[in-house]
């Protein structure tokens, strides 16, 4: 059952009482929850700020109206922030969405994995102007727990200014928009305005003086024949942070006279960026009951990021001496003639992401008609520098093009509304309607020196007996994609739905939802929700809904072959680790399966207070269970035993000493509750004071295991505490005349990192980090009423995760923990000039 342990950690000059800020605090008017103006302006307020279209097929339904909730993320939450990543603002504003900073996570460092509720990435629904949006084509290959094995969309491809708002939807909703929508719905309305046009520039660094970062943004609006064409692009340049110690393997060689040893021998801190992102959003009328709409976006991003430091004493695998002939005393080789300091090995990623959507809407008579087709792709290229192949000796370059995945998708929708009348207080809403989705993922093959096993990989030492010596096969750190690993799998299906809401009576609104869906790999699936709202007062309601969903496993998924670098937290040394698909003879020998789809049962109940004057809560308690949890399984040891019962079978694992493969591993409960309030109030003289305030709780429990691979003690541990169970914001505005000032405080509660090993050791054990209370702050000015500077901080107060204390992470130049919720780089500062005509 839901248990409320709420913890706030005194920090010398870091705690900020609630009291306080709620008095003290000035931020946007606009954000989670509308704000309400003072009475007589309350009923305007709400039907032109406060519409959704998320979770609801009804017009003119307000987000205090609906039977499930719904926060609103205006456009000037968004703006209000020092970050140029959607996923960062998104975390402030929403309180029950975390998100990492990753370091030497492969792909995972650029596509980062967000966590709504404590579910995976892809078990949220992610909407572009309320159509479905491509996932990602990177599957999440990551010691994240939350979202290892997901593959989700990739948020930061959205250029922020574009954005008019943001819709979270904060129930399950798999039987009204299918597959992955068990978490809940985020839906990114687009700009749709026909003229003017705003520009956005900002430059900030953090305080220790590095991590720069510039974006340059613009948004232009065209009348085109009583309709609109609506064009943004954003720029963005982030350069990397430092947070690490000197590794002490890599200090001793300094203090022995190795000169040539880097320093620090590796970097932990953010990531190197750069990003350049478009999009488009059109309508022009057709006819006077039809218009034609078309949106769609390009991004480009490059990146990169450090692995771990190869060691030339420590890595014989890499660095040991070879014999480049066959007779005694003859010539040798090492890589330590190129590296005799060691390396480490750089690790990028090239990332094009494109989509396009376009369609006609109108009516004939009382029926409204949608109909549209999508088409999205999304490759990431991978690149290593800084390193080599070592089985190629003398002759391997030290770059590599390890090869791409590619996600791509077809989408055909087909949806209808008609009002039915049958005697109601209001017409009966029956939306109802059809889509089809194909969707391909790729594999590409690295370049040959990426992959091969070189000359090098065994060869007889004549110095030693003819002894059989050997170097590491592939590009080290990220041994790029054989043409065995490669090729396309594609999957398609069907669904059909029906929903249907309406007021019963007074007071009284009922929904009811429906959906088929046919899937070629997997079979069929059928869920539905109920949902419902009464009215008890004027000001009071109540609301609840249960509903079932699913999530049906990738393409990629199913296929992905990945070779990973990763620290043995007991040794500190490194693990070789290769994740294979489940049909793969690696993968079957241990045991591997076919997917099947993850099912859901989503409760939820809440209570809404809109009191007059402009006060407004809401709480809401979700309950979600989900069985046959799609997950990788821990890192499973490849023995000396298993390779000779491999080699009999004619099976090859290679050097890896370890193997990862996916299946439906595990069943869990997601409990918690939200809170969310706001309050304006009118100050006089033009001044006015806005508050929101949002508090979330989620615990995450595993009920069943049906592979200890998959959830070990580790796993167990993490998903249950590995996001801060209590996360909660306070916000608000101070408006007076040409100056706006902005405070906002965010509240991350205690997490715990837990470690493989069954029996924690002194250098290797579960930690928990302490709860933290960061401190945002602007200010801004109108200089003209075109022209807004501001100036602000993100962590305003320099806060740091507790210091790691383990020595298996220490002995890798950790001193903060790399999975911190709100990152380990301290306090950042900006400023921003705002133009708009």
């Amino acid at each position: 059952m839901l248990k409320f342990a709420f913890e706030v950690r005194a920090r010398a000059l870091r705690t900020v009482s609630v009291a306080t800020l709620l008095t003290a605090m000035v931020a946007p008017a606009a954000g989670l929850a509308q704000s309400q103006s003072d009475p007589d302006e309350q009923t305007t307020e709400k039907s032109e700020q406060a519409i959704i279209v998320t979770g609801t097929r009804r017009e003119g339904v307000t987000y205090l109206e609906s039977a499930r909730p719904v926060d609103i993320v205006s456009a000037d939450v968004l703006n209000r922030q020092g970050s140029s990543n959607l996923n960062d603002a998104l975390r402030v504003a929403v309180p029950s969405l975390n998100v990492q900073q990753f370091v030497a996570q492969d792909g995972s460092a650029f596509i980062r994995p967000f966590s709504l509720r404590g579910l995976p990435p892809d078990q949220t629904l992610v909407l572009l102007n309320n159509k479905r949006r491509h996932r990602s084509a990177l599957v999440q290959i990551t010691n994240q727990p939350l979202a290892a094995g997901a593959q989700g969309s990739d948020l930061s491809s959205i250029p922020t200014i574009a954005i008019k708002s943001i819709e979270v939807l904060r129930d399950g909703a798999a039987a009204q928009y299918g597959s992955d929508a068990i978490a809940g719905v985020i839906n990114f309305q687009l700009k749709d305005d026909s003229d003017g046009f705003s520009m956005t520039s900002r430059y900030g660094q953090f305080y220790e003086g590095d991590g720069e970062d510039v974006t340059l943004a613009a948004n232009a609006g065209f009348p085109v024949a009583d309709g609109f064409i609506n064009l943004s692009g954003e720029y963005v340049r982030a350069k990397p942070t430092s947070r690490g110690a000197q590794r002490p393997d890599a200090q001793a060689l300094i203090n022995a006279g190795n000169t040539a040893v880097p320093v620090p021998a590796q970097r932990w801190g953010n990531v190197n960026t750069e990003a350049a992102r478009f999009l488009l959003n059109a309508e022009v009328p057709a006819s006077e009951n039809a218009t034609v709409y078309l949106f769609g976006n390009y991004a480009w991003s490059t990146g990169d990021t450090e692995f771990f430091y190869r060691n030339p004493v420590t890595r014989t695998d890499i660095f040991r001496s070879v014999p480049l002939t066959n007779t005694p005393g003859g010539a040798r080789f090492t890589f330590a003639s190129l590296f005799p300091g060691g390396f480490t090995p750089i690790f990028g990623t090239d990332i094009e992401d494109l989509s396009l959507a376009g369609g006609v809407r109108g009516d004939m008579g009382d029926l409204q008609y949608d109909l549209s087709a999508i088409v999205a792709q999304n490759r990431v290229r991978y690149e290593l520098s800084n390193t080599v192949n070592p089985s190629l000796g003398p002759q391997s370059p030290t770059s590599f093009n390890a090869g791409k995945v590619t996600q791509r998708e077809t989408q055909f929708h087909a949806d209808f509304v008609y009002p039915l009348e049958i005697g109601l207080v209001e017409p009966l809403n029956v939306a109802f309607g059809a889509e089809y989705r194909r969707e391909a993922f790729e594999i590409t093959a690295g370049e040959v020196a990426s992959w091969q096993a070189g000359p090098f990989a065994r060869v007889l030492d004549p110095d030693n007996g003819n002894q059989p010596i050997g170097l590491a096969v592939g590009s080290s750190g990220f041994p790029g994609y054989a043409p065995s690993s490669a090729g396309t799998w594609s999957r398609s299906n069907w669904a059909a739905y029906l929903d249907v809401e309406g007021d019963l009576a007074e007071g009284l609104n009922l929904g009811v939802a429906g959906r088929f869906e046919d899937f070629s790999d997997f079979g069929s699936t059928f869920n539905w929700k109920v949902s419902g709202r009464y009215d008890l007062t004027d000001w009071m309601a109540i609301r609840a809904s249960y509903s079932t969903g699913f999530r049906a496993p990738t393409p990629g998924q199913s296929n992905i072959s990945d070779v990973a670098t990763n620290i043995d937290l007991v040794t500190g040394g490194l693990l070789l680790t290769t994740t294979r698909p489940p049909t793969d003879p690696i993968s079957q020998f241990f045991g591997a399966q076919p997917l099947d789809r993850e099912k859901s049962k989503n409760i939820a109940a809440g209570l809404v207070f809109d009191i007059p004057g402009g006060w407004v809560l809401t709480a809401d308690y979700f309950n979600i269970k989900v069985d046959d949890r799609i997950a990788l399984t821990s890192r499973i040891p490849i023995t000396a035993a298993d390779r000779l019962a491999m080699a009999a079978q004619g099976i090859d694992p290679g050097d890896v000493q370890t193997v990862r493969f996916f299946g439906n591993f595990f069943d869990s409960r997601t409990e918690g509750v939200d809170f969310v309030f706001s309050k304006d109030w009118r100050l006089g003289s033009g001044t006015r004071l806005g508050v929101n305030a949002s508090l979330n709780y989620t615990i995450n429990e595993v009920t069943n295991v049906r592979d200890a691979r998959a959830v070990d003690r580790e796993r167990r541990i993490e998903i249950n505490s590995f996001n801060p169970r209590w996360r909660g914001s306070i916000t608000g505005i101070l408006e007076s005349g040409a100056f706006s000032g902005l405070l906002r405080a965010s509240y991350f509660g205690k997490w715990t990192d837990a470690v493989p090993n069954a029996v924690p050791t002194a250098n290797a054990f579960d930690q928990t980090f302490g709860s933290e209370v960061l401190v945002d702050i602007e200010v801004a000015y109108d200089v003209t009423d075109s022209v807004n500077l501001a100036i602000g901080a993100n962590n305003l107060l320099d806060a740091y995760p507790d210091r790691d204390q383990r020595i298996g992470q220490q002995n890798n130049g950790i001193i903060y923990p790399q999975f911190s919720p709100f990152g380990f780089s301290g306090g950042f500062w900006y400023v921003r000039a705002n133009v708009n005509f």
